[in-house]
């Protein structure tokens, strides 16, 4: 049996559902006025406070639709908020209260690696399954059995791009930068292996801090480098602006081929810096979320989705449209399909049920997997580079680069 989840305006649910007979089952042991609390922990202040009210306003209108659909084991669902400040032993403090003094029975969040990994043992040590956005490689099984990933790893996220640019667009000398954050740090040598792999070393690698106010001394030394594109991975939206930015100021027209977070905030970036600064800038995106001009127009599930969030969130535009509500959308959305189909909230018995089912689980955004040797749960065929991300067909879909390949 399939699970699918379709963000209709009727929200009128199937996805996440498991079994007549589990759900009668677990129906029947609760009463009409239980809850199920859900934790949500985020930057909802502090620097990455941007990031906190996008992802609430993602959870919520997932637990929206949770709740519609019939509830986890028949209950309807209660969000829970914890805010990290943006500071990682803030987020374990704010993890201990949501399951000590709330008692959530089950974690979303945070958004980044540096907040998760030491959340993680936390969560582990009590028994609650989580579905964050980090995407350290360190976060293996072994290092969070009960934790799962919503998000593409670094290196999963730059293969399309490095491939793209080596056998379309013909380029080999590629210049790596990042931001200094775990998911990044981690992935840049998995990166430069890659490259190797296909035969190339890149020409710079450079590093700068979240939330840089200037990248051009590491545009100025890549260029120095002879190279022809950027490859570039970070985390937050305002750097992917700020490199653009730079970019434009020191007058260096070459290729950009970045990770998922250029994508997800290239509406609201291209508000402040202009379509022309996305000139010849690809990225990544789910495949659900993408089209080829032959597809249907609003016929997917995100398509959707879209129209909905256009609808309920008033400021949906300034957050990066529904694309950047997405990565958040989907975390309760994947512990509703796992705890109802394992019968109970048990971290452990979530996550046996994602290892052995998530990829029956039919997401918005394209296929989802799990195993023993890996939690990050988008299959590597759901992610595709795309163009002109900024330039959203008018079902909020952006266009993939291999259309009539």
């Amino acid at each position: 049996m399939n699970f699918q989840w379709n963000s209709s305006i009727t929200r009128r649910l199937a996805i996440g559902m498991v079994s007549v007979a589990a759900l009668a089952i677990s129906a029947g042991a609760s009463q009409a006025d239980e809850t199920i609390k859900l934790g949500g922990i985020m930057s909802l202040t502090g620097g990455g406070a941007s990031i906190g009210k996008t992802a609430e306003v993602g959870w919520k209108l997932a637990v929206e639709d949770i709740n519609a659909a019939g509830g986890i084991l028949g209950k309807k669902v209660e969000l829970v908020l914890g805010d990290t400040m943006t500071d990682p032993t803030h987020a374990v403090s704010e993890v201990r209260r949501l399951i000590e003094n709330e008692k959530v029975q089950a974690l979303v969040g945070p958004a980044t690696s540096q907040e998760t990994i030491p959340v993680v043992p936390v969560a582990t040590e009590k028994g609650i399954a989580q579905v964050s956005s980090a995407a350290s490689t360190q976060l293996t099984p072994e290092a969070g059995p009960l934790h799962f990933s919503g998000s593409v790893t670094g290196l999963n996220q730059m293969k399309p791009n490095i491939d793209y640019a080596l056998d379309k667009l013909k380029l080999t000398k590629l210049a790596l930068i990042s931001d200094n954050g775990g998911m990044s740090k981690a992935a840049v040598a998995e990166i430069v292996e890659y490259l190797k792999s296909r035969g190339i070393e890149p020409t710079a690698v450079q590093e700068f801090a979240f939330r840089t106010e200037d990248m051009t001394p590491q545009l100025f030394q890549m260029r120095s480098s002879g190279a022809e594109a950027i490859l570039l991975i970070n985390s937050i939206g305002d750097d992917s602006r700020k490199l653009l930015e730079n970019r434009a100021d020191i007058g260096w027209e070459v290729p950009v081929l970045a990770s998922q977070t250029m994508t997800n905030y290239a509406v609201g970036n291209a508000g402040v810096v202009g379509e022309e600064a996305f000139k010849d800038v690809y990225s990544v995106q789910f495949v659900g979320m993408t089209y080829c001009p032959s597809d249907a127009v609003g016929e997917s599930p995100f398509a959707k989705f879209v129209k909905r969030a256009k609808e309920q969130v008033a400021d949906v535009d300034r957050m990066g449209g529904a694309p950047a509500l997405i990565p958040y959308y989907i975390q309760p959305i994947v512990l509703a399909a796992a705890i109802n189909g394992a019968g109970k909230s048990d971290g452990a018995a979530v996550a046996a049920w994602l290892q052995e089912n998530a990829s029956k689980v039919e997401m918005l955004i394209g296929p989802i997997q799990a195993s023993a040797t890996s939690h990050f749960l988008p299959a590597p065929e759901s992610i595709k580079v795309v163009k002109n991300a900024y330039k959203l067909r008018e079902d909020g879909l952006v266009e993939r680069a291999d259309c009539g390949a």
